[in-house]
């Protein structure tokens, strides 16, 4: 269960980049002070983010199994470090994040990760900067890069600088560079999640209930 597409989400999300067409110019790279000076303008959009609520539809490629598993969801964030990511059946299983770790419930069971382990705590700084926070805090374990694109979205891209579960990511973020638009994560060799997000609303009132298993 704790192998599920959302402990592989704490560790990291990448954009689903559309397909490259010959009459559609690249969009500009950001790098060196380009993509500092960008990171610095996500970091200050987000600022006063106090919640976030979407629905997402979510597409995992299991290249072992030559297999994809396709979902639906819900996330809702509370700023600092509340997450709640309902899987709608059949996937029935609704994640918790918080200080204390990140917990699971199914109709059946529950259990607990403490955010005491290594792994465990960078994975939550990771998601805390993801979903709202500064996202340059992430250089200490991606080489960052990205782009700016037509529409006004930008996408931030990170490559892994030690082996582990995720080998890289990209985030695409809305022109006011507050919430995401879509995702996808590689990790293993071969196997990928694609996330799409719809419906964001920002700073709208959240129960705090809602966000505790």
């Amino acid at each position: 269960m704790m192998r599920s597409l959302f402990v592989a989400a704490l560790l990291g999300l990448a954009l689903i980049a559309p397909p490259s067409r010959a009459d559609v110019p690249p969009s500009p790279k950001l790098e060196g002070a380009s993509l500092d000076a960008t990171l610095a303008d996500i970091a200050k959009a987000r600022k006063d983010l106090r919640t976030t609520t979407a629905q997402f539809t979510q597409d995992r490629k299991i290249a072992l199994l030559a297999t994809s598993v396709k979902s639906r969801g819900e996330l809702t964030f509370a700023a600092p470090d509340r997450l709640r990511w309902d899987l709608a059946p059949p996937d029935d299983v609704v994640y918790f994040v918080g200080p204390e770790g990140l917990s699971y419930k199914t109709k059946s069971s529950t259990a607990t990760m403490p955010a005491t382990g290594a792994n465990v705590a960078r994975g939550l700084a990771d998601l805390r900067a993801l979903l709202g926070g500064d996202l340059s805090t992430l250089k200490e374990r991606y080489v960052l890069g990205g782009s700016k694109n037509a529409d006004g979205s930008v996408e931030i891209t990170g490559t892994a600088k030690e082996k582990g579960p995720v080998r890289a990511f990209s985030l695409t973020l809305e022109p006011k560079l507050v919430t995401p638009l879509r995702a996808r994560l590689f990790e293993g060799k071969s196997d990928s999640v694609d996330l799409v997000f719809s419906n964001v609303i920002v700073n709208a009132p959240v129960d705090p209930a809602r966000l505790r298993p």
